[in-house]
């Protein structure tokens, strides 16, 4: 499924028995620890007691936060803390029915439809699913064509090499190992130069050194690009790679 093709509320996995209590949620933003080295970014996304409760639980609750545009923003929880449904709420991908969200200036579920093609999408299981039996040069030819981007050989093979995915290019999706498909999900999540990236589970799969370098990737793409980057995780050290670190439990 294609970025643009995404539904509003795409998120169809199930809650676990973890989600039925709220998620006490806190912010750590390294700029109140450190001097910063420059001015803060431009705001893209401002949480106020923003909450989903539904039948099955409530994944997150009471959170006030924002995410600026240059910046690394890492959600961390252990599995079940609701830290998949918040990043799909900060993509416009799912609805909140708790609190105010309002991203790139846009009040939040009510234009919802009008932002989510400024905001870049990895592979979220279930969400966006890549076709399998198709190359990586062809899925990233697909996704350049639908932003009205030149989808000739070499402007893809040009891509993939900014993405560090050349030596992928002929190579079936479903034959990648995991890194390299979290690097396509991220390169076909910029393909339409969003002004924010939302990257889930940077772990599955993968050693500590794959997923460090993953992070190193997204912050250089925050800072480099100026787009607001956030990512999923559970683990305290990837999180602390992050320029701010919104903590789910």
């Amino acid at each position: 499924m294609t970025q643009a093709e995404q539904p509003l509320n795409g998120f169809e996995k199930g809650f676990t028995a973890a989600d039925e209590a709220c998620s006490v949620v806190s912010l750590v933003h390294k700029a109140q620890e450190e001097e910063p080295t420059s001015a803060p970014g431009e705001t893209y996304a401002r949480a106020r007691e923003l909450g989903l409760r539904t039948s099955q639980g409530c994944p997150y609750a009471g959170m006030t936060f924002t995410v600026r545009k240059g910046e690394l923003t890492a959600l961390r929880g252990r599995d079940g803390s609701g830290k998949t449904a918040l990043l799909l709420t900060l993509a416009a991908r799912m609805t909140h029915n708790q609190g105010e969200l309002a991203i790139l200036g846009e009040p939040m579920p009510k234009r919802a439809r009008k932002v989510q093609r400024r905001i870049g999408l990895g592979l979220v299981k279930g969400v966006n699913d890549l076709r399998p039996n198709l190359t990586v040069e062809s899925t990233v030819a697909a996704e350049l064509s639908l932003f009205g981007k030149p989808a000739k050989r070499e402007k893809v093979e040009s891509y993939l090499r900014s993405w560090q995915l050349e030596g992928a290019a002929r190579m079936n999706v479903g034959d990648l190992p995991a890194e390299k498909l979290q690097q396509l999900g991220i390169a076909l999540g910029m393909a339409g130069d969003p002004e924010a990236l939302a990257v889930d589970d940077v772990e599955t799969g993968l050693t500590l050194r794959q997923s460090t370098r993953l992070m190193e990737l997204l912050a250089r793409t925050a800072r480099e690009r100026g787009v607001a980057v956030m990512v999923a995780c559970a683990s305290r050290d990837l999180a602390q790679m992050a320029d701010c670190v919104i903590e789910l439990s």
